[in-house]
């Protein structure tokens, strides 16, 4: 019989826990479990980043111009869809866009004051006994929809700013002005079953954020 009364060493023990006495499988299988969920987490955020990389909404361009009493836009928005928004677009589900347009008075010192504001909502619907996709827009621009074969087309006709005539309340003064503009899915106008889901995924949080554009009388 060995004797372990005089050193822990000669029986394998372990007083500073270092890990020296316990089997390797053990040992390599308690820094696997050990890894902080911190790790884990970072690393589905990366993947989920990367994955609807694709997904973007944008201001691509814009003209805007002063015609008469109003302020009229022509330009282009790019509205790209993630995997998870098109598998519900293909499913029937509508989607809708708001698009915020703010007219400000561009001031060399003070603030720039807001001389008017817009919001446009268009929405793209897919139907599958046509087998088209339906794109309309809704007050106040209130045009008749347009049907289209494949979705690029569809997204294509849904950003397309063609003359948009928006009616100010009063003349516009000599000075220099600024438009603001950003599109967005508008989630509260989804269906009400999915809306806390919308809410509470990155997934349906598709907004290009403000974008400046000058404009001159």
């Amino acid at each position: 019989m060995q004797n372990c009364e005089k050193t822990d060493e000669k029986c394998g023990a372990d007083p500073a826990g270092s890990g020296a006495g316990t089997p390797p499988m053990l040992r390599r299988r308690n820094k696997v479990s050990a890894m902080p969920w911190q790790r884990w987490t970072a690393a589905m955020l990366v993947f989920a980043c990367f994955s609807d990389a694709g997904a973007e909404f944008k201001v691509a361009d814009l003209q805007p111009r002063f015609v008469e009493q109003a302020l009229v836009l022509s330009g282009d928005l790019e509205l790209g869809l993630n995997a998870k928004v098109e598998e519900a677009l293909s499913k029937g589900i509508p989607l809708e866009v708001a698009i915020d347009i703010h007219l400000y008075r561009v001031r060399r010192f003070l603030w720039d004051p807001n001389i008017a504001a817009w919001t446009l909502h268009r929405r793209i619907q897919y139907h599958a006994l046509s087998g088209q996709y339906l794109v309309s827009t809704l007050l106040p621009e209130a045009e008749a929809g347009e049907s289209l074969l494949t979705l690029p087309e569809a997204l294509k006709q849904l950003g397309a700013l063609n003359e948009v005539k928006l009616p100010l309340e009063q003349p516009v003064t000599e000075h220099e002005h600024s438009v603001d503009v950003r599109v967005s899915l508008d989630i509260e106008a989804l269906p009400t079953p999915l809306r806390p889901v919308a809410y509470t995924s990155f997934t349906w949080h598709l907004n290009s954020g403000w974008s400046s554009w000058k404009v001159t009388p």
